[in-house]
């Protein structure tokens, strides 16, 4: 990371970030999440080769926007926060889409198979799961946050079949950004009904991070690829 000043600035930002979430300091979160996206985002320009990907800008840009609205911590922005999420990762959603219906698809070999059988139904698991948990809480927007999960889900279940198809440090990437968002999502709708659960905000908060350098680097290879 030498010559990687933006990428630098990316980790101390996030490491002082989740300094302050574990400490519950709220002047460092304030002073160190402002700084993570926008860290990424120049690093991305230090790092691409090719022509400026918009579609990287807007859902990068989407998460900012939902990262202030999180930082400000008001409960009757929980709906917002959701839609602006949706938003982003219904873009993701598209472009790993377009992907896997550009690529020819060869024949999936049973062990292969077998492995995305079990990806899609541990997702499936997991969003029913949260469901319940959910109903039994009585919580609010229950039909949105069914609709984000099916769009979670979406992403698990496209990332794992196209790494399957072709695996490369291109799809390594796209996955882990996928399941990053994934497990983010899932501990943040858990946190807002079990807020005294510590353990659920430092997870939700550390997978939310790190999943900007996934995505990120995701972008950048993809680029390459084109």
């Amino acid at each position: 990371m030498k010559n990687k000043p933006a990428l630098v600035v990316y980790f101390v930002a996030c490491l002082v970030f989740m300094l302050g979430v574990i400490m519950s300091n709220n002047e460092l979160m304030l002073v160190s999440k402002p700084i993570i996206v926008p860290a990424i985002l120049f690093y991305y320009l230090q790092e691409k080769r090719v022509r400026f990907n918009w579609s990287y800008a807007l859902i990068i840009m989407l998460f900012f926007i939902g990262d202030m609205i999180v930082l400000i911590d008001l409960p009757d922005f929980f709906i917002i926060i959701v839609a602006v999420f949706q938003l982003a990762y219904l873009f993701f959603l598209k472009g790993i889409v377009d992907d896997l219906v550009a690529i020819r698809f060869r024949f999936i070999n049973k062990t292969h198979l077998f492995t995305l059988l079990l990806c899609v139904l541990f997702l499936i698991y997991l969003l029913i799961s949260i469901i319940d948990v959910l109903m039994e809480a009585k919580t609010e927007y229950m039909g949105l946050l069914v609709v984000y999960g099916i769009t979670l889900v979406s992403i698990g279940t496209i990332a794992s079949l196209y790494y399957i198809i072709r695996p490369s440090r291109y799809t390594t990437f796209m996955i882990f950004a996928s399941l990053s968002f994934v497990f983010s999502d899932v501990f943040f709708i858990l946190k807002k009904d079990f807020l005294e659960i510590e353990i659920l905000n430092y997870l939700n908060n550390f997978t939310q991070i790190i999943s900007y350098y996934f995505l990120t680097k995701y972008y950048l290879l993809k680029d390459l690829k084109k």
